[in-house]
Formats: structure tokens, sequence, C-alpha cells
């Protein structure tokens, strides 16, 4: 399970970024985002020595303009390897699946799926919610580009567009990325009406539903009590 969910986070990233195959290890850079942690990694590391692996990735950082990330399992030769390289360990990044909790949905909130009429209504709100307008052309490039791949879908309460989430599905697994809800409405269950309606969708598809989220964020609690558990954990260092 856990292989099939880092293909399909895989599968997200390189929708968004450049794939670039070094020689035990994955890169993917987006030069215009170029210093966000999740669009922006070193992932699928398989050596058994690192300090090649790390050169060639810096080589590919350094030409793209790009902030290095690496995504990786505990590996104390890694680490030490990081280290030497004044990597410091910037987050971690936990994935949870869910399980079968009935999710309560208020009355007064409405989620619509996202389709070439309106796809300009989510892309505005990701951007707010995300405080990412510096790459409004950007983001708008990549997900008019994966409108046949991916599923979006809008939140709206008391008629007002307020949240977002995008959904990938893949070989059994259903992926919860750019769950994003407006400042001024979180914490009113926005988000867990969009977890409900991802949750619907896997039921449906007969896929599992899972999410990644950063420890920094402080979601952990709220996912699981919505019936998430978490699956694994992964570092993610930078400099």
């Amino acid at each position: 399970m856990i292989k099939d969910m880092e293909d399909n986070e895989n599968s997200f990233v390189a929708l968004w970024s450049e794939k670039v195959e070094l020689n035990c290890a994955v890169l993917y850079a987006n030069s215009i985002m170029n210093d966000d942690n999740f669009f922006n990694r070193v992932t699928d590391i398989d050596c058994h020595e690192f300090g090649m692996m790390m050169d060639n990735a810096e080589r590919e950082f350094s030409k793209r303009g790009v902030k290095p990330f690496v995504h990786c399992f505990s590996n104390e030769k890694l680490r030490n390897e990081l280290t030497k390289r004044n990597y410091v360990l910037y987050d971690l990044i936990h994935t949870l699946h869910f399980g079968n909790a009935e999710l309560e949905i208020l009355d007064n909130i409405v989620i619509k799926s996202a389709n070439t009429n309106n796809i300009g209504d989510w892309i505005s709100v990701f951007c707010e919610a995300f405080q990412s307008e510096k790459w409004n052309r950007e983001i708008n490039r990549v997900v008019i580009a994966t409108l046949d791949k991916i599923l979006f879908y809008l939140a709206y309460y008391d008629t007002k567009l307020v949240g977002c989430v995008a959904l990938l599905p893949t070989k059994g697994l259903l992926g919860l990325y750019c769950l994003g809800i407006l400042t001024k409405y979180r914490g009113k269950g926005i988000g867990t009406a969009l977890i409900a309606k991802a949750a619907a969708i896997a039921s449906k598809k007969k896929l599992l539903l899972y999410l990644q989220t950063f420890m920094t964020d402080g979601l952990i609690d709220f996912y699981q009590k919505l019936g998430f558990t978490e699956t694994y954990v992964k570092e993610i260092w930078s400099k």
C-alpha cells in the first residue's frame, strides 16, 4: 500500500513539475513555483551511497533556480550526507488513509464539481486559500491541462465560494490534494464536507481515500477525528 500511495503522490506532483531521473532517485522541479516544498523534491531514493545522487540533484535544482528539498524515509546514512551538506530537517509529511466513518455535512454547505465552465473559480479560491496569487498564471496552466486527469471540487458556504479540493484516482487509491479553505471560513465544517465528498467518491469507485499533511500545519488530530489512520511518515530536508 505504501508504494501505491507513493506512486499516486508522485503522479500528482508530475502533473505540476518537470520529472528528472537521477542515478538512484527521482527529482521533480517547477522553476516558477521554485520555493514550494511539495512540487520541488528529490524522492524515490534507492541508493547505497548518497553522495553522487545529491551532487546530481543539487546540480539539477541549481540549473532550474529551484530551492532544494529532499523527501525521504528516515535513513541514518542519508541524514549524515544531508547534514554534511548543511541541510536541516524542514518538516515531516504524514500520510493517512480513511476508514469508513460517517461524516456530517451541514445544510448550508454545498459541494460542486468544477469543470471547464467554472474552473476559474477553483483556481481563484485555491490561490487565495494557499496565498499563492503570485503563481496564478502557472496554477492556471497546470489546472487547465489536467482537467481530464484530476477531479476538482468547490465548496460553497451560504452560497459563497470558500473552499476547494483536488482528487487523483490511481490503482486502488484516491489521493486527496489541495484541500484549501478561505481563512475566515475555517472551523465551520467546510473541510469536513469536502472530505465527505471525497470519501463518497472513493466508496463508489471502490478506492481507498488517503491524504498527506505537513506536521507544521497541525492538522493530524483533525484528520484522525474524522476517521483517518496514519500509514507512514517521511522527512523533508532543505537548506
